[in-house]
């Protein structure tokens, strides 16, 4: 897919995290290298599917893991959004790919997925945290709880909000992702 063919970048990254195609999303960002780092964090973080589901839930619908770490790659991206309809985060999704379809890949984008910040404690529209769908019958539920009750642990205690200030700091940033 390439604008020649007619898809435009949106759609390419739409592809992308449906198919499992990094490259695709190399290539996006290759096209953007005359945008600032906050500009192309914009474009992505404003990707959408027609049912309003963000980039990153789309990576965890699809298991499209490997494009999901190339977004977490993109400085400034949103690894929280809330989908239109359920009001889902990305590790609702993720949780639902671990019950549904593939427990051990989902547990993968589930660790890859707090590690780089997803918040376990976001609630959907039915106020439910990714925890609380988990199903008894995942065979990876144990280990998944664990991970998530990790994170929302290290969220409690500040301790992302730490990193990301000592990350900043060296990077010789301010600290602080104001717009």
């Amino acid at each position: 897919m390439s604008e020649a063919d007619g898809a435009s970048p949106r759609e390419i990254v739409v592809e992308a995290c449906r198919r499992d195609q990094p490259h695709l999303i190399d290539q996006v960002i290759a096209s953007m290298n005359d945008k600032t780092n906050e500009q192309v964090a914009e474009f992505f973080n404003g990707v959408t599917d027609s049912m309003g589901n963000y980039a990153l839930h789309i990576c965890a619908m699809y298991g499209s893991y490997d494009t999901m770490d190339v977004l977490f790659d993109i400085e400034f991206f949103e690894c929280d959004p809330q989908n239109r309809l359920d009001r889902d985060a990305p590790l609702h999704i993720a949780v639902k790919y671990a019950n549904e379809k593939d427990a051990e890949l989902g547990l993968a984008m589930i660790k890859m997925m707090t590690e780089a910040g997803c918040d376990p404690r976001v609630r959907n529209k039915g106020g439910l945290k990714a925890e609380n769908m988990l199903l008894k019958s995942n065979p990876q539920a144990d280990e998944i709880r664990k991970v998530l009750a990790k994170a929302e642990y290290m969220y409690n205690e500040g301790i992302h909000a730490a990193e990301e200030e000592r990350r900043m700091e060296e990077e010789g940033g301010s600290g602080s992702e104001s717009d």
